[in-house]
Order: structure tokens, then C-alpha cells, then sequence
């Protein structure tokens, strides 16, 4: 029997009414884990409730108030603030917010059970946020493309699994993140490379968008609070959505996600761990990948404000630092 997708945050975001054959409970360990691994993307539901996703989103919305003190959560019509049209948000990755979801359980759980330890580090990424462009055409986002955050000629091995956590509903209208299925698998890589043999010296950063990879691309519905994972060899990419909102709809982002993944410390050496702890107090923030230092090609940074106080972590955040 179709079941729903999560629990939404509230009465206007309802959940997707069938469930996609990549979704599955956080509970279901050896399903989802099973699907990550043979298919190279997976959703996972139960992840955090609707006070938690209640929380975060709130929280971010406190940042962004704080920074561009004009704008008014309720009248869509003063969000005008400045925003890279790709809506990465580096300048967030410090948040409250971020480290909000950074700290759910529900996430450490996850990737404890890919990494089979509970001993991790997390990401401190930046934010996605996209501005309902059916209010203002100017707000209209574009995307990275499809790419790899990780060269096949250079990295050819699992090295990371990422993450990211809506805290709206993605759907058609909204987009979001999209994979090429399977294409994380050895007998894919050897073909990419192949066809990209240009990217052998390049760095982790490699776009590949074309008409190809565009058509087996996949749209990951999700709903506020699941988690998305894929491997780092997974073809991905944003995907801007129709645009075409339903009206009666409360003034919402259009995409608003955090972008979360986890890695053994073990696997972080001192300097990294170090850079790592002074990053957090001055308001750095790094890549997808934790146990780098967040100097792979790609990375987006922003200058720090004058003035920056870092956020107070609960101990359990602190142990992800």
C-alpha cells in the first residue's frame, strides 16, 4: 500500500501522495542502505518531526532577518536581499539553523549506520535557498548543472556520501536536487571518463551537463525534514521547478535546505581538525566533505561580517565539530 512521505510542517504543505520507490523509513536500515549502495541516491522519511523542521526553519529565517533587518517574514514583498542566482548560500553555514539540523539524532543515526561508527565529523556547507520567483520573475534561480563533486580519475573509491535537508516541501513546482541513477557504479565511471578525459587534471569540481545525462536525471521529491544521501560519484545537480504555485499558499521560500554529511574522524587528521575548530569560531565555511579542508575546486566562500559571534553548540553538536 502507498503510504505518505514524512510529516509536513504544516496544513499547506501536504505530504506527496505516493511514495516514490526511493523513499524509505530511517527505521528500515538495510532497505535504504541497500538502495544507497546499488543505486547511488536514496530518501530517507523520519528523520525529524515537525517541531524540529518547525525550529531549524525558523532559526534561518532569524539569520536572514538579522542581516537584511527591512525584511518581514509575512509580506513576500520585502524580500529583496542580495542572492547568488544558484541560491548557495555560504555566508549560512554557520547558522544556527545549520547546526540545528547538523545536530538532529535522526541524521547522526543515519550516517552512523553507512560508516558503521558513531565517532563522525560533519560538513559545515553551505544553505540552498531559492525565493518564490512567481512573486518576483527577478528571483528566478539557475543551477550549477550536473557535476561531480568528486574526479573518477583522482578519487575512484567511496569517499563520501552527502547529504542535504529540506526544510520545504520539494516538488515539481518548487525543484531541487536531481540525480542520474547508477551513475555512481564502476562500469559507468569507466565510461565517463571515457567521454570527460579532460578532467583527468582537473580538480573534484567536474560539470558535465548535457542533453544525455539531462534526460535519465531524476527529480528527488521530498518532504520538510527527510534526508536526502547520495554518493559523492552520483551525478547530480539542482533543478529549477515550474514555478507555478498554487494560490492560497502562505509566503514560503520556494527551497530552502541544508546541506549535511558525515564522515569518520578518524579519517580527518590533526591539521584538518584544527583548521576545522578555528573555522567554526571565525565563521568559515568549508565543502561537502568534512575530513578535507574545504579547498576542493567549487567551493563557494563569503567574506566574514566584522563583528561575527559564533553560535553556542549543544555537546552534541560540539562532538560533530
Amino acid at each position: 500500500m502507498d503510504v505518505a512521505v514524512g510529516v509536513p510542517c504544516d496544513d499547506s504543505q501536504p505530504d506527496i501522495a505516493i511514495t516514490p520507490p526511493y523513499v524509505f523509513d530511517l527505521a528500515d536500515e538495510a532497505t535504504w542502505h541497500g538502495h544507497l549502495q546499488n543505486h547511488g541516491y536514496v530518501v530517507l522519511r523520519g528523520v525529524a518531526d515537525t517541531e524540529q523542521v518547525a525550529r531549524a526553519k525558523s532559526l534561518f529565517w532569524d539569520a536572514v532577518i538579522v542581516r537584511h533587518d527591512h525584511i518581514i517574514r509575512e509580506d513576500p514583498s520585502t524580500w529583496n536581499f542580495p542572492c547568488n542566482e544558484a541560491g548557495i548560500v555560504p555566508w549560512l553555514a554557520q547558522s544556527a539553523g545549520a547546526w540545528a539540523v547538523r545536530g538532529w539524532p535522526g541524521v547522526k543515526r543515519a550516517f552512523a549506520r553507512i560508516w558503521r561508527t558513531e565517532e563522525l565529523i560533519v560538513s559545515m556547507d553551505c544553505a540552498l535557498l531559492w525565493r518564490p520567483w512567481w512573486v518576483d520573475s527577478k528571483w528566478k534561480p539557475s543551477t550549477e548543472g550536473l557535476h561531480l563533486d568528486q574526479n573518477p580519475f583522482s578519487k575512484p573509491g567511496l569517499d563520501c556520501i552527502q547529504g542535504m535537508v529540506p526544510l520545504v516541501q520539494v516538488t515539481e513546482v518548487s525543484g531541487g536536487l536531481q540525480v542520474v541513477p547508477d551513475s555512481h557504479l564502476d562500469e559507468a565511471k569507466e565510461a565517463f571518463k571515457l567521454t570527460h578525459a579532460h578532467m583527468r587534471s582537473s580538480g573534484d569540481w567536474c560539470p558535465c551537463d548535457d542533453d544525455v545525462l539531462r534526460r535519465q536525471a531524476l527529480l528527488l521529491l521530498a518532504n520538510p525534514g527527510d534526508l536526502v544521501l547520495w554518493d559523492s560519484r552520483t551525478i547530480h545537480g539542482g533543478l529549477v521547478g515550474t514555478g507555478k504555485s498554487p494560490e492560497g499558499e502562505p509566503a514560503d521560500f520556494a527551497r530552502l535546505a541544508v546541506t549535511v554529511a558525515m564522515t569518520p574522524r578518524e579519517w580527518a587528521g590533526p591539521k584538518v581538525q584544527q583548521q576545522r575548530r578555528e573555522g567554526f569560531k571565525k565563521g568559515t565555511n568549508f565543502n561537502h566533505c568534512p575530513h578535507e579542508l574545504g579547498s576542493s575546486s567549487g567551493t563557494i566562500r563569503a567574506p566574514i561580517r566584522r563583528g561575527y559571534q559564533p553560535v553556542t553548540l549543544t555537546d552534541e553538536q560540539q562532538l560533530l565539530l
